[in-house]
């Protein structure tokens, strides 16, 4: 081999060399880089908190399906959150929201109000409604089956003066669908336990209040509850109805109700039927009552 030969092959091995040793640094350092990577972040520590499993409007009580516990980051747990350990569901259910949470939001002790707060029942009210008191009995109540949350009708029993000497007693159906708030001063509905109590606190519209103070003073006043099942009749059970008339007279001012505006029957707008197939209807003239029998031609 001539030396010409020699010194190609030479250079020839020595480039061969210093590229092999080259490919091998790069691919090495690409591993490395790979391979840091590859491994996991450090694991960010969390507490549970108290969430919402659903939209809470602002109004509603609080049931047990209604929270759940959710990991949360450990430094976003704010002091008004209700960590596990610390809280339970528990302390929340029965509470109603004062405002609105969103589905998944943490559960916070400013957003509800529990019962025996301050300001409780104010929070339990729908906007523009009242809460009224009125007397119950185990009789009247239902013997104690009726529980916050529950929609009642309210029946009025009553002595109706005839302008003779025997009077006559009458029950009519005052408000309808109105909603329970409490028996006594049990407000929670997540109490299976029945309640003899004396008071019943109803939820009722301004009109519907004024209604409830005069017939209280009228007659005994019993409470009729209603299914929560929505019926086929139309009638529905979600929606609040009132027989009485709401809509004030401009230019009266403020509204006010007589014991006929509440009771159709002593405003003789219903006849009862006589035995004889007639009619008898009391007429009121100058402050008094007189009962007129009518026969079935007249």
């Amino acid at each position: 081999m001539s030396a010409r030969a020699l010194v190609f092959v030479v250079i020839a091995l020595v480039m061969a060399g210093a590229t092999a040793m080259f490919a091998r640094s790069y691919l090495s350092s690409e591993r490395a880089e790979l391979s840091a990577q590859a491994t996991p972040a450090p694991k960010q520590a969390t507490k549970n908190v108290l969430v919402a499993t659903a939209d809470l409007p602002a109004g509603s009580f609080i049931k047990t399906e209604h929270v759940r516990w959710q990991a949360w980051p450990e430094d976003a747990v704010n002091d008004t959150y209700l960590v596990e350990g610390v809280a339970k569901p528990e302390d929340v259910v029965g509470a109603v929201v004062r405002r609105g949470i969103i589905g998944g939001e943490p559960v916070t002790g400013g957003r509800i109000v529990r019962p025996g707060d301050r300001g409780f029942l104010a929070a339990v009210l729908q906007p523009g409604m009242r809460a009224v008191a009125i007397g119950v009995n185990p009789t009247s109540g239902i013997a104690g089956l009726v529980f916050p949350g529950d929609r009642v009708d309210i029946i009025l029993t009553q002595t109706v003066p005839t302008g003779g000497s025997d009077p006559r007693m009458a029950s009519e159906t005052v408000l309808e669908n109105v909603r329970v708030l409490a028996i006594d001063q049990i407000l929670n509905d997540q109490s299976g336990e029945p309640t003899l109590g004396k008071n019943a606190t109803i939820e009722v519209t301004p009109k519907q209040a004024e209604v409830v103070a005069v017939v209280s003073d009228m007659g005994k006043l019993s409470l009729s509850l209603r299914s929560l099942a929505r019926p086929a009749t139309g009638d529905d059970a979600s929606d609040p109805v009132e027989t009485v008339d709401n809509s004030p007279e401009p230019w009266r001012g403020e509204t006010y109700t007589w014991d006929t505006d509440a009771s159709l029957v002593l405003a003789g707008r219903r006849a009862p039927r006589s035995g004889g197939g007639g009619y008898k209807v009391l007429v009121f003239q100058g402050g008094k009552a007189q009962e007129v029998s009518l026969g079935g031609g007249q």
